[in-house]
């Protein structure tokens, strides 16, 4: 159960691939096909993506298409045979290119049924066992409640056509709240409360998430900004600047926090049981981690935004989906709660290890004779900090590994099967433990090789969270999407993070004030 305001934007998230088209909101769309339909039969409104064997099927060059475009003169379905075929084909058989005909022929399927009208299931059947809610059109049904949509759906689109001319919407919005009166009336057994209906309504107004993105990385320039200039300006007064800029960031995850209850309170569940959500639940870690460890350091706090920033950025991605959905049988268990908070809370602790490892080198290249000593005292006090973080997301990954042990023998009988998920976990941990044990070992004990380290020890927690879900079989598919090809901007940064070591290693080499 959600309201119509939540099903509009996910309507236009699926079909569109934006809750917006030229300045309407996804409400004010949904409305506009429920009384003119047709007058949308030739908006460009599909997402297609740029697969060119399929905009030259359809004989459009664009990455978007209008309803009518699928269709011949004859209103044949451009691409039915096609469907046909790819939906015959064994799932491990379809490509690329079957896998984005098969998600365009699902968003023009959305888009009709938005048309129609059958997605509005808003007239409930009084005293159906199963709390049925119905739509307009519901073929062999000539129930008392069928007659009701029916009449329902035929006076609410005539008022709102004439609301639409005159602009005065008294007799829809009459008509509106007639509706909600038998809503409580015939199907108050499943109706959300109207507090959790406002929340969820706040919640998707406010866009909490997308709006934090843009927040922390703006708080991650400035942070890097005065982190640059107390050394290469240190009688620069910066106390009364730092004051502001930690509230903000104290303000900035107060807000995330309450954005997580609030989709908590929604869901009824733990906000991280999919892709979307594990990735804000991770930024949420990781500005927790630096509210923590890093609130005394100008490097830390730097680190920590430009994390939680990329990766609610990286969130808001198409491929990630913000809809609440709910959870396969094997999640519903409060070991969700417990053992994925524990892991996916591991991976901002042990991504901000990273970041700082990352920012170390980079103030290594900027060494000279006149900033040298306070270089060294920085870099030295970021590594402290960076150990504090990844002995935290140490210790959380091997928990939620061992108590993860305890809700697999619950769920399937055995403790550990040596699934890919559990594989890269005790990889991840393996990997850094030695990480943190690396300063007992001769020639390995210094900062740049333990900040080297840090960074590219970062990519075991990349492939236990993503390449695991995304790339791998296992019975950890929970968060999964359809495998996204790796971008090429991955190789690039990879490379430019080699460059940056080596240049690294060649300046402490050089003025030998860094191990």
């Amino acid at each position: 159960m959600k309201p119509i305001h939540t099903l509009s934007r996910e309507i236009m998230r699926k079909i569109h691939r934006k809750e917006s088209i030229d300045g309407l909101s996804a409400d004010q769309i949904l409305l506009s096909m429920f009384a003119n339909s047709r007058d949308w039969h030739n908006v460009k409104i599909i997402k297609l993506g740029n697969h060119k064997k399929i905009l030259d099927q359809l004989r459009v060059n664009t990455n978007y298409a209008s309803y009518r475009d699928f269709f011949g003169e004859k209103g044949i379905y451009k691409l039915q045979t096609e469907v046909r075929r790819v939906y015959d084909l064994n799932p491990k058989d379809r490509g690329v290119y079957e896998k984005e005909l098969l998600k365009i022929d699902e968003r023009l399927n959305i888009l009709s049924m938005a048309f129609s009208g059958s997605l509005l299931k808003i007239i409930p059947i009084k005293n159906d066992a199963n709390n049925t809610w119905i739509a307009r059109h519901n073929h062999g049904n000539d129930s008392h409640e069928s007659h009701v949509a029916i009449n329902f759906f035929n006076a609410y689109g005539n008022a709102l056509k004439t609301a639409i001319q005159t602009n005065d919407y008294t007799d829809a919005n009459n008509l509106l709240n007639e509706l909600k009166g038998y809503q409580i009336k015939n199907g108050s057994a499943i109706l959300p409360s109207s507090t959790k209906i406002n929340a969820e309504i706040f919640l998707n107004n406010f866009n909490v998430f997308n709006r934090l993105a843009s927040f922390y990385f703006i708080l991650s320039l400035t942070f890097l900004l005065f982190l640059f200039l107390s050394i290469f300006k240190p009688n620069t007064k910066l106390k009364t600047i730092y004051k502001i800029l930690i509230t903000l960031v104290v303000l900035g995850f107060v807000a995330h926090t309450i954005g997580l209850c609030l989709r908590w309170y929604v869901s009824g569940r733990a906000p991280w049981s999919n892709g979307y959500e594990s990735m804000i639940y991770i930024a949420w870690t990781t500005t927790l981690a630096g509210v923590i460890f890093t609130r005394k350091s100008f490097g830390g706090l730097a680190a920590t935004m430009v994390l939680a920033s990329t990766i609610l950025m990286v969130s808001m991605l198409s491929f990630l989906d913000p809809e609440i959905t709910p959870l396969v049988p094997v999640l519903k268990s409060y070991w969700l709660t417990i053992h994925v908070s524990l892991e996916a809370g591991s991976y901002g602790f042990l991504m901000l290890g990273a970041i700082i490892g990352l920012i170390n080198l980079i103030l290594m290249i900027f060494i000279t004779n006149a900033n040298k000593e306070r270089v060294k005292r920085i870099v030295t006090e970021m590594s402290y900090i960076s150990e504090l973080t990844i002995f935290g997301g140490l210790v959380m990954v091997s928990v939620g590994t061992f108590l993860g042990g305890i809700w697999a023998n619950e769920s399937w009988g055995r403790y550990w099967g040596w699934d890919a998920k559990e594989t890269w976990a005790l990889v991840t941990i393996l990997v850094y433990a030695f990480i943190l044990h690396m300063r007992i070992i001769p020639k390995l004990t210094g900062l740049f090789v333990y900040n080297v380290s840090t960074i590219f020890g970062l990519a075991t927690v990349i492939m236990t969270y993503y390449g695991v879900n995304y790339y791998l079989s296992g019975l950890h598919s929970y968060a999964t999407g359809d495998p996204a090809p790796i971008p090429k901007w991955i190789y690039i940064v990879v490379a430019c993070i080699i460059v940056i070591s080596v240049l690294a290693y060649l300046k402490k080499r050089k003025h030998k004030i860094i191990t």
